[in-house]
């Protein structure tokens, strides 16, 4: 007997421009007293956070700010910032800005509840209470951290990435506004927006891929394809930051479901060792892992190429299928995205200790054509 598909968001979704200035109706509506603030130096400097604490202010709730959150955050940092939380009385999390901050944040929801440090919780249902209300505001339109499942952490002492995973970790609230993302500048519009691209191939293709996800994904793909360009080169463009934020929201709710495969297998162990960003990783990773699992998944290529705007009417399926491969190359020549993993450091001798961890990864056997540890490194040889 067939086991059915099932679709659930646990976090309650609030879309549209300007809707940021509800923030404060809706933590009140969480009962919430005093927040604490969660994000980094890049938001806390931007004026982004004077638009937001003023509704708090206009509802009698107070507020801390917790700004020293890195890129990809350590425990270490969580449970600084989980010290704050406790010692200032807070009984809510406000997250800000990108897949960082929220996920910092709603890590500091799952410590506010359960006690001890962020590493005890690393991995899956390793969370047994229930977390404070955490409020997800991102400012980058990508990483759909805002509504997942899951917070990844990086512990330098391990020099490991790892999740942690649990429906506690959902977000109470996520509140997407494109205007917050305005500010956005070219590079990190360009990273979370192949991010997000990353996202929704992976999940289009995955073997856990089902009708609703499957409509999601492909609608993503065509607004990045549409907007992702704009958003990068005219970063005032309301329509386009608007449309990136949508696809990746779609994206989100896609791979929420199916989860990944191949490329973010790949890409998390040169997070925690480089410290690179994710959204860069992923991008050049991709097009080299899309032509490994091309035979996997050629109907879904044909698809993807056309969600890109590729014409491939009168090529066979195979040519069409590969075209996928070259917009999506074309996409990120076009963002000026940088070429090759060694730039961020990436050493080809720590390649084949790596392919032989990744090919352990439960990611991989989620794509559609399985990668041994001797494709991975082959992979990744490419990517260099």
């Amino acid at each position: 007997m067939a086991i059915p598909n099932e679709f659930n968001i646990s976090t309650r979704i609030v879309y549209g421009r300007n809707s940021a200035a509800q923030i404060g109706e809706i933590a009140a509506g969480l009962n919430l007293k005093k927040i604490q603030l969660v994000t980094d130096k890049g938001v806390a400097n931007s004026g982004t956070l004077d638009y937001l604490l003023n509704p708090f202010k206009t509802a009698g709730i107070d507020s801390i700010i917790f700004d020293d959150v890195e890129y990809n955050p350590t425990v270490q940092t969580v449970d600084k910032a989980v010290e704050q939380f406790r010692n200032e009385n807070c009984d809510g999390v406000i997250a800000v800005g990108g897949g960082s901050p929220i996920d910092a944040g709603k890590c500091v929801g799952v410590l506010a509840t359960n006690p001890g440090s962020a590493s005890e919780y690393l991995g899956v249902d390793m969370v047994k209470n229930p977390a404070a209300a955490v409020i997800c505001v991102p400012t980058t339109a990508g990483t759909a951290a805002e509504i997942t499942d899951v917070a990844v952490l990086n512990d330098p002492t391990k020099r490991l990435k790892m999740g942690m995973r649990s429906p506690h970790v959902a977000a109470a609230v996520a509140l997407l506004d494109p205007v917050l993302t305005l500010t956005l500048p070219p590079g990190p519009t360009r990273d979370s927006g192949l991010d997000a691209l990353t996202h929704a191939i992976e999940s289009y293709i995955s073997v856990n891929s089902w009708r609703v996800t499957d409509t999601l994904n492909l609608r993503a793909i065509e607004l990045i394809g549409r907007y992702l360009r704009t958003a990068v080169h005219n970063g005032n463009d309301i329509q386009a930051r608007d449309g990136m934020l949508t696809a990746s929201l779609l994206a989100g709710m896609g791979f929420h479901h199916t989860k990944l495969c191949l490329v973010h297998a790949i890409t998390l162990p040169f997070g925690g060792i480089y410290n690179m960003p994710h959204g860069v990783g992923n991008a050049i990773v991709l097009p080299h892992a899309m032509k490994f699992m091309l035979p996997g998944a050629v109907s879904k290529y044909v698809d993807i190429a056309v969600a890109l705007g590729e014409d491939v009417s009168g090529m066979s399926e195979r040519a069409a299928a590969e075209k996928a491969i070259a917009a999506v190359e074309q996409l990120s020549r076009d963002v000026d995205l940088p070429e090759g993993l060694s730039i961020y450091g990436a050493k080809e001798d720590d390649l084949p200790k790596f392919s032989e961890s990744i090919a352990e990864n439960f990611m991989v056997p989620l794509s559609p054509r399985i990668a041994s540890a001797a494709d991975i490194l082959e992979i990744c040889k490419a990517a260099m």
